[in-house]
């Protein structure tokens, strides 16, 4: 009577879970913003190259390094899923050929060969399960890592966002440039190149200047020297004239 009860309860709970009015989909649309795709050639157009300084330039290049390490970690993570993937096809595999020895077994029961078959199966299959166990925990802090990597790149991607497009763009244009930096790792690379070309040019072109400015300088400065020694040597010359003088008389 008690089974019976509780197999109807569970009969009409499951009737009740599938009775519920579903939600409405479009009470969920003004939640989502909507991103508009932009093309690299209009990427291109509305970024000013000449407005960014060295500041810009160093957030850029440690952006690109840290993306480079988190398409590292990806790549990790990836192979330490492929190799517990493979694992677990393994492990599959050891316990069908487990179960059809013991199977066998049953219909042998004095064979020895079959139980020490059976023996070593049975072995196999627990070391397989631990291997699979260890990449499990292996994979998962993986995983875990790389997400906790991840997380400052996003406002790091904001951040550039807003020094190559402007801040005067609604939301929703804001966020497709940063989804499209995103996805387009070569556009900030393209950047960063020009950036530091100009930054390096104009670097070159001040010292240059700079190096005028003293050259121009030393170059004022030598006829006040030369008059100097002309100076000294003519003081020189009359000091010696008296001494030759005295000597005579």
């Amino acid at each position: 009577m008690k089974l019976a009860v509780t197999v109807l309860a569970s009969i009409l709970l499951a009737c009740s879970v599938t009775t519920a009015t579903p939600a409405n989909p479009s009470a969920f649309v003004g939640i989502v913003p909507e991103y508009r795709t932009i093309s690299y050639q209009e990427a291109t157009r509305l970024v000013d190259t000449s407005r960014l300084s060295e500041d810009d330039a160093r957030l850029i290049e440690g952006h690109l390094e840290t993306d480079r390490k988190r398409q590292e970690m990806r790549k990790v993570c990836v192979l330490a899923k492929s190799k517990e993937l493979d694992q677990k096809i393994l492990v599959a595999w050891l316990n069908k050929k487990h179960f059809r020895l013991l199977h066998k077994l049953l219909k042998n029961k004095n064979d020895p060969t079959y139980q020490k078959k059976l023996q070593n199966s049975r072995l196999e299959l627990k070391e397989a399960r631990e291997k699979l166990k260890e990449l499990e925990e292996k994979r998962e802090k993986l995983e875990h890592d790389f997400f906790v990597f991840r997380l400052p790149l996003y406002s790091i991607r904001e951040n550039i966002a807003r020094r190559l497009f402007g801040y005067g763009m609604d939301l929703a244009s804001f966020y497709s440039c940063v989804e499209f930096l995103k996805f387009n790792r070569g556009f900030l690379e393209s950047i960063y190149e020009s950036l530091t070309l100009r930054l390096n040019q104009q670097s070159e072109s001040e010292q240059a200047s700079t190096s005028g400015t003293q050259s121009s300088s030393q170059h004022h400065e030598s006829p006040s020297s030369s008059s100097e020694a002309s100076t000294v040597q003519s003081t020189q010359t009359s000091s010696s004239t008296q001494i030759t003088t005295c000597c005579i008389q």
